[in-house]
């Protein structure tokens, strides 16, 4: 009898949880997501406890594991933000439908090196975490890898594949695609470049466009050149 009553209370503690406290446990639960963004932003992964979460938003440790399940589980909800925001902006990076493989290249490269180097705000904390992610992987690398950036390869490997009439699992394929991503991540903001080359931060949008018309014609011309390489 005891033991069912405790049972009853408990259960009606979380029903009040669910229920009438429901403003004040999304409130808790806005509060840890808030701060694990900004931590997990600063510092990576690794470097980030459930203490310093639930200290920073001002809440129980328990809380993390009632909302997410544990450390990882809060982890891969900030990162699922993240990668709907990319998501959101993943059409911007598309040439209209049935333009030939030159342009696509070429508006790929023009929208995504001026995003890249002006990116403020929420676009900001986005990239710092994926910066992070690729220096320290986490469990979740895999799946972040497939759901944030492989779109974009794909999309890149499929316009220089038709420029080299040739299967998208050619390495030289994967060769052109990596040159091409690796020009423009150069214009991804960090403290290292802008002490390294200083000339090369505070860039005008005009000069932006016209590095990423340089990036863009660089490429097409290095894919001809590779085309006249045997299929392999």
């Amino acid at each position: 009898m005891k033991r069912a009553r405790a049972e009853r209370r408990s259960r009606d503690r979380l029903r009040a949880r669910a229920g009438g406290g429901r403003t004040r446990d999304t409130a808790t639960r806005d509060r840890l997501l808030q701060a694990a963004r900004e931590l997990f932003t600063e510092r990576g992964y690794r470097r980030v406890t459930v203490r310093d979460i639930c200290r920073a938003a001002q809440a129980n440790v328990a809380a993390v594991s009632y909302y997410f399940g544990d450390k990882l589980g809060l982890y891969r909800e900030v990162v699922g933000e993240a990668i709907g925001v990319l998501r959101q902006s993943e059409p911007t990076i598309r040439a209209p439908e049935g333009s030939p493989p030159e342009e696509r290249i070429r508006h790929y490269v023009r929208v995504f090196v001026p995003a890249l180097a002006t990116s403020q705000g929420r676009e900001t904390w986005i990239l710092e975490l994926l910066r992070h992610e690729m220096q320290d992987p986490t469990p979740l690398a895999q799946w972040i890898a497939e759901q944030s950036i492989m779109p974009r390869l794909r999309y890149l490997s499929a316009a220089v594949a038709e420029l080299l009439g040739c299967p998208a699992t050619d390495p030289r394929v994967g060769r052109c695609v990596i040159s091409i991503q690796s020009q423009c991540l150069f214009f991804l903001p960090n403290r290292f470049r802008s002490v390294a080359f200083p000339d090369w931060d505070g860039m005008t949008r005009a000069e932006l466009g016209r590095m990423a018309d340089h990036i863009a014609e660089f490429s097409l011309a290095g894919i001809t050149r590779a085309a006249e390489e045997k299929c392999q």
